[in-house]
């Protein structure tokens, strides 16, 4: 007869749960309401009523290698059916929360972008930042400080902070953004592999699929299912939210399109290379230009709605917000609001407010950047990831793929 396992209950990770807007967890009653309501769960992988048990049990390291957490969309189904108000779908958001805190390296700058006074905090100091390099740009090409006009005496962005300046300060941050994603992701698909009964590789590391086949078979699959939004759309209280999720998403691919298309353009053919004409700032009717604005005003509709749905449903309770909700959808929505505001006072010419506007968007879209990993942003990387494994893993459970794995799926051992 086996041993009965001694449950090591870590509280601190309750704590947590309970803090960041999951204090309802200990009403539930494992009735099961919650996984028959859930559009998105399947009677394999029902969710969330196992993650409110282990929730409740303190058992952190089950929850942290759980998939389905990062597979539900706080839709409030959950809730609205729950017969005793323990609100499955935000205790999941709660747990998501934390999740992103545990995987964030380094881990403070995760209670940064947790808290408004904080984020608020990390603003200035980017707007202090953008402020000080321009002072400094100034000094070296002996432009006008901190309200410099071009020849033709209008507001120039460039004037203020050029190629070098501006590369010296993002090309570090996207480095270092992108390494502290790597981190995290790494870190998280060895928990999920684990918590999936995946066996470790004979390299002691838990398998991936050749980059390959994990780019064409499960990534691409994932990242169309993702554009598409189709699993949001099945939620039933919240579905709305669905479209203002959709359009912002697709509007940071726009705004990533056009943003890559003048570092190109703008800072390697033309400042670096000298090989074509000066790009920016483009005329109202070029392409990019026309396409950056259909970008912007599909950013701020889009945060617009998702804010309106949340407010509407918060009232019905049907889900509940949390600090990290409101500070990136109204970081987000400053980036919208500033960028656009920016471009009009250089069209209009007033240069002290559009030199001081255009700060204060550089700094929200410094923070915004940085919070990537540490904030709610961070579900795009979770949640893509999570849809990946999933599909990966059903593959592997199936026989179809196997790459590595010298155990029999569900072995922890």
């Amino acid at each position: 007869m086996a041993e009965p396992k001694n449950l090591q209950p870590d509280l601190s990770f309750v704590k947590g749960v309970m803090e960041a807007g999951g204090d309802t967890v200990n009403k539930c009653y494992q009735c099961a309401t919650c996984s028959v309501v859930c559009p998105l769960s399947t009677p394999e992988s029902p969710f969330p009523r196992k993650e409110m048990l282990w929730t409740q049990w303190g058992l952190a390291d089950k929850v942290s290698g759980d998939v389905d957490v990062w597979l539900c969309h706080q839709c409030g189904d959950c809730t609205k059916y729950c017969p005793r108000d323990a609100r499955p779908g935000d205790v999941l958001a709660a747990i998501r929360i934390n999740a992103i805190k545990y995987y964030a390296w380094p881990r403070a700058l995760a209670d940064v972008f947790q808290k408004p006074g904080t984020v608020v905090g990390a603003v200035v100091a980017a707007m202090v930042l953008v402020m000080v390099v321009a002072a400094l740009w100034s000094q070296y090409t002996g432009h006008d400080f901190p309200f410099p006009l071009n020849e033709h005496g209008k507001v120039e962005y460039h004037e203020f902070l050029s190629v070098i300046p501006i590369d010296g300060m993002v090309i570090p941050i996207v480095a270092f953004i992108v390494f502290a994603a790597y981190k995290g992701v790494v870190n998280f698909w060895k928990d999920i592999s684990k918590g999936s009964g995946f066996p470790k590789s004979y390299s002691g590391t838990y398998p991936v699929p050749p980059m390959g086949i994990l780019a064409t078979q499960y990534v691409w699959p994932a990242i169309l299912e993702i554009l598409n939004h189709s699993r949001f759309q099945k939620c039933g209280q919240t579905a709305q939210r669905a479209q203002g999720h959709k359009l912002l998403l697709w509007s940071f691919i726009i705004l990533f399109f056009v943003t890559n298309f003048v570092f190109i353009a703008e800072d390697l053919f033309h400042a670096a290379l000298g090989i074509i004409p000066k790009v920016t700032p483009m005329p109202q009717w070029h392409p990019v230009k026309l396409l950056a604005n259909v970008g912007a005003i599909m950013f701020i509709a889009g945060i617009f709605m998702i804010k309106s749905v949340r407010d509407q449903k918060s009232q019905e309770g049907v889900l509940k917000s949390a600090a990290p909700d409101w500070i990136l959808i109204w970081l987000i929505f400053s980036v919208g609001a500033t960028g656009l505001a920016s471009e009009v006072l250089r069209l209009v010419n007033i240069k002290e407010i559009a030199y001081s506007v255009y700060v204060f968007h550089l700094g929200t879209v410094i923070v915004m950047f940085l919070s990537l990993p540490y904030s709610k942003f961070a579900h795009l990387i979770y949640r893509t990831t999570a849809y990946v494994f999933q599909r990966w893993s059903d593959d592997v459970k199936a026989g179809k793929a196997g790459f590595g794995l010298e155990k029999p799926v569900g072995s922890n051992h």
